[in-house]
């Protein structure tokens, strides 16, 4: 009877302390975890947008209010949860909790905020608590990022640089992460780096940063970035630059360098920021002068990109945009040799997204035996756009047997508009075929082009001047005038073939031709408007009309999206585009 009374006896007290021990662990948060910290959001594309985690055996402070309560509770990071002595409980089920962390740690009334001036990386957590629920932490950067990228010929020159932000951080609300500041000023002062960067945190706040350059020769800079609303967890790039001083290509060895670092080699301790500026989600690169190379320096220029057809081969394209600003390459030599899949040219390819425009290559010399057959001077793969680039004086010395040359891009799937090939010579009587603007037209449009005074009489196969064949593409306003006295007995003026569906309109060409504009058409081929105008003034002054009135009636209606360069009266020629 004993024994069974002290059985039942025991049975109770073991229910009962189970049901204590569930009873205090609902009472606790089941486990705090989470360490991903968002980056800095920037528009520079020399940031990363992928998260960051909080390695193992960092250390937090909690705050929390509401149904759950805390005050600077620290905890440690094992790589998994946040653990530590003095978790708080539930004082209020129903009630939620709004948590805040801090890593690294950061209590109340903390008055160390700065490193040797700098101040110090603090993330932030924030969030909403229900009874019940496990809790997750994601992290973000309270204070915000500057960056200041120095040009080359500055940092040269540079010694040492302070940074003066007009105000400082005098305390965080711990509940809130709010940051409160103070008009006092910390002065950071930074030795001159190589990599011409220069990066520290700032409150979330409008202010304005003194800026002072000490150069090697004794000479002090100042500067003022004027007020600025800074905001928590964004980055912001700014330039600095002397007086005067501009973004772009200035320079014979600032091209060469350019083709290096588009290229992604290392070129000094230059960068591409140097020479353009982010445009949306792509660079315009720009052409400040006038340049002329010796043909030691033009040795120097690399082929930007390496685009090649075989399954194998490189399709590195260039992307972004390359603005000449009217401005002219002069006595770029071709003379470094590709092999067959891959396409040679200033530009081996470019993208959809690409631009190449208000350029002009004067007196290029293409001067190579042993080549690949996909060459021309400007672009050899295009996809995007060739817009107001001209071709003027140059010279084909030498090629591959048997080459086919596209001298403005030897393949265009995209849009060549407002160009100009102007007195190209052909010198030898290796390749097979030679076509002004482009050597095959898959699917993209040749609008509102030109091309004049070409000396191609070496050539001895049939093939088209503008174009060799044209599949799926477009061609209009455009006009060929031959060189006085050159017989042109193997080219069409406009071009040899055309396959799929293609439409030629509005294109003039000048005597001088025996072969009819387009060759042998197959598919099915829209025209009109392929006229012979003569040599006469009242013919030229017409056809000078007549390309301005299609910019202004088809090409506007026909391609709303393109700006067409109008059409003027030129020096010995009918038609010239004029520069926008």
């Amino acid at each position: 009877m004993n024994l069974k009374i002290q059985f039942i006896l025991l049975l109770l007290l073991l229910t009962f302390s189970c049901s204590k021990e569930t009873s205090e662990k609902a009472f606790l948060p089941w486990h705090i975890e989470g360490a991903a910290i968002t980056p800095f959001s920037a528009s520079s594309r020399t940031y990363t947008t992928e998260q960051e985690n909080i390695p193992a055996g960092s250390s937090l402070t909690l705050y929390i209010q509401g149904g759950l309560q805390a005050e600077a509770v620290e905890l440690s990071y094992n790589g998994t949860r946040w653990e530590g002595n003095g978790l708080p409980k539930w004082e209020n089920t129903s009630q939620k909790a709004t948590l805040t962390a801090f890593c690294p740690p950061f209590y109340r009334d903390q008055s160390v905020f700065y490193q040797e001036g700098q101040l110090r990386d603090q993330l932030i957590a924030q969030e909403e608590c229900t009874y019940g629920e496990n809790i997750h932490l994601s992290f973000r950067h309270l204070f915000a990022q500057i960056r200041f990228t120095v040009s080359s010929r500055l940092n040269q020159q540079l010694s040492q640089i302070e940074f003066i932000p007009s105000v400082s951080v005098a305390d965080i609300h711990p509940e809130t992460g709010e940051v409160i500041c103070q008009p006092i000023s910390t002065t950071l002062c930074m030795e001159k780096s190589k990599d011409r960067e220069y990066t520290f945190l700032l409150p979330p706040a409008t202010l304005s940063i003194q800026i002072r350059i000490h150069t090697t020769a004794g000479t002090v800079y100042e500067s003022t970035l004027e007020n600025y609303p800074f905001q928590s967890g964004h980055t912001y790039t700014c330039p600095i630059k002397i007086a005067g001083e501009t973004l772009g290509i200035s320079s014979v060895e600032d091209f060469i360098a350019f083709t290096h670092l588009i290229n992604g080699k290392a070129y000094g301790q230059r960068t591409l920021e140097e020479f353009g500026e982010k445009t949306g989600e792509t660079m315009t690169y720009y052409l400040n002068e006038d340049l002329s190379f010796t043909p030691e320096e033009a040795a120097r220029v690399q082929m930007i990109g390496e685009y090649g057809t075989a399954a194998s081969s490189e399709k590195r394209l260039f992307n972004d945009t390359f603005d000449g600003q009217g401005h002219s390459l002069t006595n770029l030599r071709f003379t470094q040799p590709y092999n067959y899949p891959y396409y040679a040219a200033l530009f081996s390819g470019v993208s959809a997204t690409g631009v190449v425009k208000n350029l002009t290559l004067n007196q290029a010399i293409y001067n190579k035996s042993s080549d690949t057959k996909n060459a021309a001077f400007l672009v050899g793969f295009n996809q995007g756009e060739i817009n107001h680039c001209t071709l003027q004086d140059c010279t084909i010395e030498n090629i591959k047997e048997n080459s086919e040359f596209g001298c403005l891009t030897a393949f265009n799937e995209g849009t060549i508009v407002n160009c100009h090939v102007d007195r190209l010579e052909l010198k030898t009587d290796q390749p097979k075929i030679v076509n002004t603007l482009t050597r095959y037209n898959q699917g993209g449009s040749i609008l509102n082009c030109a091309a004049t005074d070409c000396l191609l009489n070496k050539i001895t196969a049939q093939c088209g001047l503008l174009c060799n064949v044209c599949d799926d593409g477009t061609i209009q306003n455009c006009y060929i005038k031959a060189k006085d006295g050159i017989n042109y007995s193997n080219f069409h003026p406009i071009c040899l073939n055309t396959k799929g569906t293609s439409t030629l309109r509005c294109c003039y060409y000048s005597p001088g031709f025996i072969q009819a504009p387009v060759g042998s058409p197959t598919g099915t081929l829209h025209t009109d408007s392929i006229i012979k105008y003569a040599n006469t003034t009242e013919d030229q002054e017409l056809l000078l009309k007549i390309l301005n009135q299609w910019i202004l009636g088809s090409g506007k209606r026909l391609f709303p999206h393109l700006t067409f360069c109008h059409w003027e009266k030129g020096e010995t020629l009918p038609a010239v585009l004029v520069s926008p």
